[in-house]
């Protein structure tokens, strides 16, 4: 069995030679398709590429890396061919021997042995992932009893949890550090996170928004028929999950009571439904089909199926619990972002 300090040691070296390869200027323009392509997040306001690049998993990093060696198509130039050498011990050429770009043959060649020792690399730095992450996942399991009080919940949080234990032994230093004390922050957060998501106001009606998806996507239909469909289509996406005007406590503090307002005007007359519609369809296109899988069983939005729990989705599609919980999220902040603005417009 490993100790702790050399699985950090392990995690710490094979982190940074993870970034020394994504932070290369030869796949500038490409990477972004990367992570467009494998699914993973993307560069929005206030988050440009590379910060996004940085924070991703290993094991997203990894990903991407193969990705992108696979995917190269242009010269690749000889010095840096010798630096992979030098940093991943390759024991290819020497510099006398080469061109300023390898040729054909020789980036054959070495594309496979990077891959090859990457993929090594991997292994040994998954061993120590599994090591740290079971010496320390009695402690995710006594943050979500302590932070989670609804029953119905805790199996989700445990998920997120587990998210934020793996992201901590991620970003683990190789160092004298106390790494329960920077682990415990990484999950605190990330059940906070869920917990705050779980009691937002603002829901999207996922089984509404994959039907309109299904729907538009058969095609076939008159602009007429589709105009007169519309309504329905999206007149659930004005009733949020929990009305702000549903419960209220009184002056007194007693117990809370409806309050109905006859007097507030709907939601449905404050926007244009055509432009809510048409917003709708545009992020869901923007979906990949790994996070529209996860959601149709997540949310059982098939004929005749239940909502599913991650754990049996990922036993299902061959993907671990984290995975699949990553895409659901990704989703679903896919289509709050886009449907936020028109809620604020409705609800301030």
């Amino acid at each position: 069995m490993l100790s702790e300090r050399a699985c950090r040691g392990i995690i710490a070296a094979y982190r940074r030679s993870l970034d020394w390869v994504l932070h290369l200027p030869l796949w500038e323009g490409l990477d972004e398709q990367g992570l467009r392509e494998l699914g993973l997040p993307q560069p929005r306001r206030g988050i440009n590429l590379r910060a996004v690049v940085d924070s991703l998993l290993l094991e997203n990093k990894h990903e991407l890396i193969n990705w992108l060696m696979e995917r190269f198509e242009g010269r690749f130039p000889s010095k840096v061919a010798l630096a992979f050498d030098d940093r991943f011990a390759l024991d290819l050429w020497s510099s006398r021997s080469l061109d300023v770009y390898l040729s054909q043959a020789q980036w054959a060649e070495f594309r496979e042995k990077v891959l090859f020792t990457m993929s090594t690399r991997h292994r040994q730095y998954k061993r120590a992932q599994t090591v740290l992450f079971r010496r320390y996942q009695s402690l995710t399991h006594k943050l979500v009893n302590r932070q989670v009080f609804d029953p119905n919940l805790r199996p989700d949080a445990f998920q997120e949890a587990s998210i934020g234990l793996i992201h901590a032994i991620d970003k683990v230093e190789d160092n004298k550090a106390s790494f329960g004390s920077y682990a415990r922050t990484w999950i605190s957060r990330h059940i906070r996170n869920y917990l705050m998501e779980e009691h937002f106001p603002v829901h999207v009606p996922i089984n509404l928004a994959s039907r309109i998806l299904t729907e538009s996507s058969k095609g076939g239909a008159t602009p007429e028929q589709e105009k007169a469909r519309e309504p329905s289509k999206y007149e659930g996406l004005l009733k949020p999950r929990l009305s702000l005007d549903d419960m209220a406590d009184d002056s007194e503090g007693n117990t809370p009571r409806h309050l109905s307002d006859e007097e507030a005007v709907a939601p449905s007359d404050s926007l244009t439904e055509k432009d809510l519609y048409r917003t709708l369809l545009e992020v869901l296109d923007g979906l990949t089909d790994k996070q529209r899988e996860v959601l149709a069983l997540r949310f059982g939005l098939e004929p005749g199926t239940d909502p599913r729990t991650l754990a049996s989705i990922a036993s299902e599609v061959g993907i671990s619990h984290q995975q699949v919980s990553m895409r659901e999220k990704r989703a679903l902040q896919k289509l709050e972002s886009a449907l936020k603005p028109v809620y604020q417009e409705i609800y301030d």
